[in-house]
């Protein structure tokens, strides 16, 4: 689909800031003064003000004085696109389909800046995992799905990348060399799938597939997660890897 052309006359600077200021929020800052938001976001301490005595309006924040916080009215913005998107519900059939087949959790995950955002889970689940809630976001240096995307980007775009993010270790076995990271990409072009063990979270081990359309694009990635006691990567590659590119010839059309 043909992108198109936005002036920036036609940009409404403050539905922009407003957005970016709800985007602050996270696990790492789920409360926020006004000077820090102002430090955060680069605005002045009277514009944070206004923005989130707005939200607070709208009832999509709370405030005791001092901190701000989000209130659950703000899922409905997320909730939109799940409710709206017609791509999540086309690929879901097939999602589910190989997540009878292997037993397994399977889902779709998509690029959002810097992170992996899953758009389709399947319901069918014996992982009790923080990654898979509705609406986790996670890093791509460190995960299946992220890696997928990495592995497709021009030398420069790389080398920014890792240039901007931080490689923090969630687990023991993260890796955290730019260096083992790059071997590992190259890997994962050769290959054409990603297998990360234990790497974003101890006990878990994902095996990836990049989707395409019919160009030749990598427009998503689908995963499948298991438990690491339950077999070792080899037999999780000869047993899951032909269900995965079986979906990923089905899913094609569909991107």
């Amino acid at each position: 689909m043909k992108e198109p052309v936005i002036h920036s006359r036609d940009l409404i600077v403050g539905l922009q800031k407003g957005l970016a200021l709800m985007q602050l929020f996270s696990e790492r800052h789920p409360r926020l003064s006004v000077p820090q938001a102002a430090s955060l976001s680069g605005l002045t301490p009277s514009a944070v003000r206004r923005f989130l005595l707005t939200l607070v309006h709208d009832g999509f924040a709370e405030t005791d004085g001092r901190h701000y916080w989000l209130t659950a009215k703000a899922l409905r913005i997320g909730q939109a696109y799940v409710d709206s998107a017609q791509l999540p519900r086309m690929l879901r059939p097939i999602v589910e389909q190989v997540a009878r087949n292997t037993q397994e959790h399977v889902s779709v995950g998509v690029r959002d800046g810097d992170d992996i955002v899953h758009i389709v889970r399947s319901r069918y689940s014996h992982i009790a995992s923080p990654s898979i809630r509705p609406g986790a976001r996670m890093p791509m240096y460190c995960t299946a799905s992220g890696r997928l995307w990495l592995a497709t980007l021009a030398p420069g775009a790389l080398d920014a990348y890792f240039a901007r993010v931080e490689l923090c270790a969630p687990t023991p076995y993260t890796l955290t060399s730019v260096e083992a990271i790059r071997a590992e990409l190259v890997r994962i072009g050769e290959l054409g799938h990603a297998l990360v063990d234990q790497e974003y979270e101890v006990g878990m081990r994902v095996l990836g597939v990049p989707l395409r359309d019919r160009e030749g694009q990598m427009k998503a990635s689908l995963t499948l997660t298991t438990h690491a006691a339950r077999m070792g990567p080899e037999e999780m590659r000869e047993r899951y890897l032909p269900a995965l590119y079986e979906a990923q010839v089905l899913l094609r059309p569909i991107l």
